[in-house]
């Protein structure tokens, strides 16, 4: 139950330490970067990075022998972030070095696996948030507020990637998907620990 506690935080606290610490210790810039995956070429890499993993060895694992709908979605969801994690989105400017997978596969090959992976991850956050509402015993509209808000953002962020703007869309869209899912699943966990399940 701690663990599944831990992942809400870790999924709330992210954004936030990312978009409010980094001006403080590096740049002094509020909001310097157009996404969180921008920040994988920032000095808060190794914490946007860790953070990535250990939400997403979680969620794989998390229900991992069940065979339900949860486990399923859980698993591909803790998979798709660790591909964020892996493959990074491009580089802000041509002075910045390409990683050794980007020289490998190409920049445009990583960056594209990367916008795979962030959608799949998203959308996944959002059927997960929809089936707690779906099969859950209380709380029900709070979940599809939170799965239309992460639907919402999904489709921001595609329209910015498309578009190129309107600026910090991208940003506002991931931090509003990640906010909403911890939410939903912060919900989830209180209703279980209410109930005494594990």
């Amino acid at each position: 139950m701690f663990m599944r506690f831990a992942v809400g935080v870790l999924g709330v606290s992210l954004p936030l330490l990312l978009v409010f610490v980094e001006p403080l210790l590096f740049n002094g810039q509020p909001f310097p970067r157009g996404s969180l995956s921008a920040y994988y070429y920032s000095g808060m890499r190794e914490l946007f990075v860790g953070v990535l993993w250990a939400i997403g060895v979680f969620l794989i694992t998390y229900k991992f022998v069940d065979h339900s709908w949860e486990s399923r979605l859980s698993t591909l969801s803790g998979c798709a972030v660790v591909a964020v994690a892996l493959f990074p989105t491009g580089r802000p400017g041509a002075a910045v070095v390409l990683t050794p997978l980007q020289e490998l596969l190409s920049e445009t090959t990583v960056e594209r696996i990367h916008f795979v992976a962030a959608g799949t991850f998203i959308g996944s956050l959002a059927v997960i948030s929809y089936f707690f509402g779906r099969f859950g015993r209380t709380r029900r509209r709070f979940h599809y507020i939170c799965a239309g808000v992460i639907l919402a953002a999904l489709g921001l962020a595609a329209f910015a990637g498309i578009t190129g703007g309107p600026d910090k869309a991208l940003l506002y869209a991931e931090v509003a998907a990640v906010l909403a899912f911890s939410a939903s699943w912060l919900a989830k966990v209180e209703f279980d620990i209410l109930l005494g399940r594990n």
